[in-house]
């Protein structure tokens, strides 16, 4: 799907209508409702802010909108696959699509359905009319278009509500100049919502935002392990890491849960401190283990789930293993492994202030997939 206005357009879709993607064009977004009553398209003719044009569309109609840019492209089944994400919960404010240079028929049905985010970023962006009748639209006293995306998403998380990123729909945009710094917050942004930045932070933090990320660079190249070492890369450029020394304490955990690749497990035998093995286990993709007795016996006393714990024998099947992981992530691990790194971060003393990092959940945003 194509935008054609000069800033952006708001495509409104109604709550029992089904969209079949395919039969909007660009010859349906120059005739808005053509034989789709369902379907509004309204165009920013006027040329005007980005802010007052989003406005316009969620009060002009009570539906569901989607704020599209011009520049974005979506996959067939995107939009779809992006209000069913919005609906799957009454706690969900807004829906993203993942933003990728991939093909837009890339196949993404084994990935987790869906990944919470900190904020609302990008040129794609559903928003639930329900939300917008509780906390109202986007406040016109921001400047930049993204402050007002994230100021609305943080007043949407207050209300107890989710803002959430749809893995299986993609988006093609014009992708950022490479090596331009995503710009600062704005002080009005941050004095509304001082921990804005250290809670955007920590979101991106561990393998769940990622996880489609992962799965792409897969089929672009063969599938990156680190056998946690000391890398002489940054960890983001590969997709597992393969835990096989045993984790001595909780910081040393919280690191491992907060490095970006899936995590897979091996040497239980050799852990003194069997919480710490509990914990690592369950947040882990896949425990290896040497034979059928030691399986047997984890599976017991860990309460392990059967189907994460494998008999590896051999260097082809721990390549076989690593590939699975990537191909088909555990969501249940993944969500245990976020809820265990956030409370352990949450005791730990934090001076000073939170370290800056890049805003970016999309699929580009991984180093080392081109």
């Amino acid at each position: 799907m194509r935008g054609c206005c000069a800033s952006c357009k708001v495509i409104v879709r109604s709550w029992s209508c089904t969209l079949q993607l395919r039969t909007i064009t660009l010859q349906l977004a120059q005739q808005p409702q053509g034989d789709r009553p369902e379907l509004v398209v309204l165009q920013n003719d006027a040329k005007q802010r980005r802010i007052t044009s989003w406005n316009r569309g969620l009060f002009l109609c009570g539906r569901d909108v989607l704020l599209l840019d011009s520049t974005v492209v979506l996959s067939e089944r995107g939009v779809e696959e992006m209000l069913e994400v919005l609906h799957s919960s009454d706690r969900v404010a807004s829906v993203v699509p993942i933003t990728s240079d991939v093909a837009l028929d890339a196949d993404l049905a084994t990935v987790p359905r869906s990944t919470d985010v900190a904020t609302l970023r990008g040129s794609c962006v559903l928003v639930s009319h329900l939300v917008v009748n509780m906390i109202g639209g986007f406040d016109p006293a921001f400047e930049r278009a993204r402050d007002s995306l994230d100021d609305w998403a943080m007043r949407a998380q207050r209300m107890g509500l989710r803002l959430v990123r749809a893995n299986r729909a993609l988006a093609v945009t014009k992708p950022s100049p490479r090596g331009e710094a995503a710009p600062a917050p704005s002080q009005l942004l941050l004095a509304r919502h001082p921990h804005f930045q250290e809670q955007a932070n920590a979101a991106l933090l561990g393998a769940e935002p990622r996880a489609a990320a992962h799965f792409v660079a897969s089929r672009r190249g063969p599938v990156r392990v680190e056998r946690a070492g000391r890398p002489s890369e940054p960890l983001e450029q590969f997709q597992v890491l393969y835990q096989s020394d045993p984790i001595d304490d909780a910081a040393q955990l919280l690191a491992v849960l907060e490095s970006p690749c899936h995590l897979v497990l091996a040497g239980s035998e050799a852990y003194r401190n069997r919480a710490l093995l509990f914990a690592a286990a369950h947040s882990a993709q896949a425990v290896v283990t040497a034979s059928e007795q030691d399986r047997a016996r984890l599976i017991e006393d860990l309460v392990l789930d059967p189907a994460a714990v494998e008999v590896v024998e051999s260097e082809s099947g721990l390549t076989s293993l690593f590939h699975e992981v990537v191909d088909r992530p555990r969501e249940r691990s993944l969500r245990y492994r976020a809820l265990l790194a956030n409370f352990l971060r949450s005791l730990k003393q934090r001076p000073g202030q939170p370290r800056a990092a890049p805003l970016a959940d999309d699929v580009r945003s991984v180093p080392g997939n081109r």
